[in-house]
């Protein structure tokens, strides 16, 4: 998109995009005190998730370097919330898996994000949530391909 409009386009998707993003995480702090932080509750989620999850799969998919992941995965397990385990042929792979604790948390932080955001969804028509998200999960897919190029 090379039109005058790009740049006016551009800015206002950073500040909304800065604002929702900064108070929404004001709000899941405020409403979960110190249960749990959003990176936390992401890698919970995406441990959840995939199957076999290793840590540099959560490097990836949270786009953190590898040693920040050690110290989030050693938070998660140092508080009973996740798992370590070897694999059984190559002693290099070690798998997250969440504890029945972990389980718990993120059941009860995804239960309370629902809430949170059940409020302001109300003011949107179903359609205009739909579009705006199918969007989002494009542009987010653009994003791992450089240069934003689509797979063909």
């Amino acid at each position: 998109m090379n039109t005058p409009d790009a740049k006016s386009l551009v800015n206002r998707y950073l500040d909304a995009s800065f604002l929702v993003t900064k108070r929404f995480d004001t709000q899941i702090r405020e409403r979960l005190g110190q249960t749990i932080t959003t990176d936390q509750f992401c890698a919970l989620r995406m441990i959840k998730e995939k199957p076999l999850c290793t840590p540099s799969d959560l490097a990836e998919l949270l786009c953190v370097g590898k040693s920040s992941i050690t110290a989030l995965v050693n938070k998660l397990v140092d508080r009973d919330l996740v798992h370590r385990a070897g694999d059984e042929r190559d002693r290099r792979v070690v798998y997250l898996t969440l504890t029945d604790n972990g389980r718990e948390v993120y059941r009860e932080t995804e239960q309370e994000i629902q809430q949170l955001l059940e409020p302001y969804l109300v003011h949107f028509k179903p359609e205009e949530v739909q579009n705006f998200i199918e969007s989002f999960e494009k542009l987010a897919a653009l994003l791992t391909h450089e240069g934003g190029q689509e797979n063909e």
